[in-house]
């Protein structure tokens, strides 16, 4: 015998977003419910824009059986805060018992537990093909499932670096763990296939293939610039930014990271953020590139807000318990920097150790990029603000010329050690350890480029264009 569920429902949305319908389960009278199920004819579930009704079956677990105590309940979710809410319409729920059992078992989305571990949850008890590692295949992933759109720097997963289940635990009927021989990498996408799987009634599932990743940061990364309404004044705003910075001794993984609030970023690339490094994604790429000259991550199409108080924070994989990286809440005007609010300029936190929920601590950028649809754009994305302790190297260091073509001289009134060139996502293009004064560029994209100048006790850095 087994129970099951059967819903007529239609779903319906914007056309231009994306959603899915779940079905939570409480055997307990709705004191707690267990993970959400999508409902649908695959992995992808309902995500039709306008549908007519839809029948959905969906086999409960053995725990409901005979239970007086079940409560379900079934949810919506739908795209970015900008968009049209989703609804269910629900025509009929009919709950009975099946004579036999004829419905295949359904994974839930994976659960990580660490790089070596990872939970698997079942609808309902499975037998001991759940036990054979050759019904778990990793391969290469990718973020696209996740939302945003990526056309940064960005580098995936290769089959080289694949995890692979050494064993299988099966901790309770329907719950085992993949016990990993190679672990997973933190920050990298993978797919998890599961296939072959039986219930005890013998019942074969539906292969099923789910995108994961691990990134379990708590902090290290710190919000340092935000361009939020750039001129004319509360307009559709394209060149939108948010900046990231690491401020830690080590690389900072951005891969399943989110930046959410204000904006809904989905999961984060893959991009390895240098020590002392910045990162940046923007409202629209395109028009980012035609403007700054480097390419971004785009966040998934809500504007930041011109007016009201706008919250940002930066999530990890473990967002639902609700650890943040970092976050603040900004607002146009006083005491924020006033320029920032549709007079072209972005704002910058004057120093990236500093605190950066107090606006106090945040400035108008002055540096002067260039002139967008007739205004002038005060901008720095992916450069260090100069802060006090810059200073003295700063007096004594020149470069040019800026924007540069071929040669870029550094002239400097003391003696120097190294200077490295990175592009303005963080990756290294160029080292150089003598003749300061004749470093070449012709080979190097146009866009910019942040140049860090060592001295024996300090860093200095500085941006430039190379056109």
């Amino acid at each position: 015998m087994a129970s099951s569920v059967t819903v007529i429902a239609v779903f319906k949305m914007n056309p231009s977003q994306s959603g899915n319908v779940y079905v939570v389960r409480s055997v307990d009278g709705g004191v707690t419910f267990g993970p959400k199920f999508i409902m649908g004819t695959d992995y992808r579930g309902f995500v039709n824009a306008d549908t007519p009704y839809k029948e959905f079956t969906f086999p409960l677990h053995t725990s409901a059986n005979n239970n007086p105590d079940v409560v379900l309940q079934f949810m919506a979710k739908a795209g970015a805060k900008t968009g049209t809410v989703a609804k269910i319409l629900i025509d009929d729920i009919y709950v009975y018992e099946a004579p036999e059992d004829i419905f295949p078992p359904v994974a839930v989305e994976p659960k990580i537990l660490n790089v070596n571990e990872i939970n698997i949850r079942f609808n309902e008890s499975v037998d001991a093909s759940s036990l054979d590692p050759a019904n778990f295949i990793f391969s290469p992933g990718s973020p696209s499932g996740h939302g945003g759109s990526g056309t940064g720097e960005h580098k995936f997963t290769s089959a080289t670096e694949l995890p692979a289940v050494g064993s299988i635990t099966q901790t309770e009927s329907d719950l085992i763990t993949l016990n990993l021989a190679t672990p997973l990498s933190i920050g990298k996408y993978y797919d998890l296939e599961i296939s072959n799987i039986k219930d005890i009634a013998g019942n074969t599932m539906v292969t099923s293939i789910s995108t994961i990743i691990y990134n379990p940061l708590t902090t290290g990364l710190v919000i340092t610039e935000i361009m939020f309404d750039e001129p004319p004044k509360e307009q559709n705003d394209n060149l939108e930014f948010i900046e990231l910075y690491n401020v830690t001794d080590e690389p900072i993984e951005l891969g399943g990271l989110m930046i959410k609030g204000g904006i809904a970023s989905g999961k984060l690339p893959e991009f390895t953020l240098q020590p002392d490094s910045y990162w940046v994604t923007a409202k629209n790429s395109s028009a980012f590139y035609n403007f700054f000259g480097v390419l971004v991550h785009q966040w998934m199409g809500a504007n930041l807000s011109n007016d009201e108080p706008e919250s940002l924070f930066i999530v990890n994989t473990n967002h639902h318990s609700g650890v943040m990286i970092d976050s603040l809440t900004y607002h146009a005007g006083t005491p924020w920097p006033e320029s920032a609010a549709g007079l072209g300029h972005s704002m910058e936190l004057i120093d990236p150790l500093s605190d950066n929920t107090d606006p106090a601590n945040w400035k108008s950028s002055s540096n002067y990029f260039g002139m967008y649809n007739g205004y002038e754009i005060y901008a720095s994305p992916g450069a260090k603000t100069l802060s006090i302790k810059d200073n003295f190297l700063a007096k004594t260091v020149s470069l040019y010329p800026n924007p540069v073509r071929e040669t870029l001289t550094i002239d400097s009134k003391i003696q120097l050690t190294k200077v490295e060139i990175y592009s303005v996502l963080g990756k290294k293009v160029k080292e150089i350890h003598r003749d300061f004064n004749a470093i070449q560029t012709s080979h190097l994209p146009n866009g910019i480029y942040i140049v860090k100048i060592y001295s024996d006790n300090e860093c200095k850095t500085k941006k430039i264009l190379k056109k």
